[in-house]
């Protein structure tokens, strides 16, 4: 099963991700968590970030792990991109991990256990 990691940056402007490094975090994420690949993006809710998950995302057994804003939040602003790309936003596609109002250390936590869960 691949896992592919599909982090969001909001833009870098976001108040909720004031205490991220995203470039620590997602180097330590490359270095240290096994995935297949990994892609940032500074908005995949908006028009070009859900023509990047259409082309990108596909429904071969791939779990997207989307270290982003708010869990129901991904669930409504990824919702199109999914869509668009014929992937079903379930358990077995998608697993949405929240890295708002944390640290780096503590979203990198939170990767890793989400990538755990997945490896069972």
């Amino acid at each position: 099963m691949k896992k592919a990691i599909l982090m969001c940056t909001c833009s870098f402007a976001c108040p909720s991700m004031k205490d991220l490094d995203i470039p620590q975090l997602a180097e330590r994420i490359r270095l240290e968590l096994p995935h297949d690949y990994m892609v940032i993006h500074a908005r995949l809710c908006e028009a070009n970030g859900e023509a990047l998950m259409r082309d990108l995302l596909k429904d071969d057994g791939t779990v997207y792990v989307t270290p982003a804003c708010k869990v129901e939040k991904q669930a409504k602003l990824l919702r199109d991109g999914f869509a668009q790309a014929g992937v079903p936003m379930n358990e077995s596609t998608w697993r949405p991990v929240s890295i708002q109002f944390k640290t780096t250390d503590q979203a990198f936590a939170d990767v890793q256990a989400t990538l755990e869960a997945i490896e069972g």
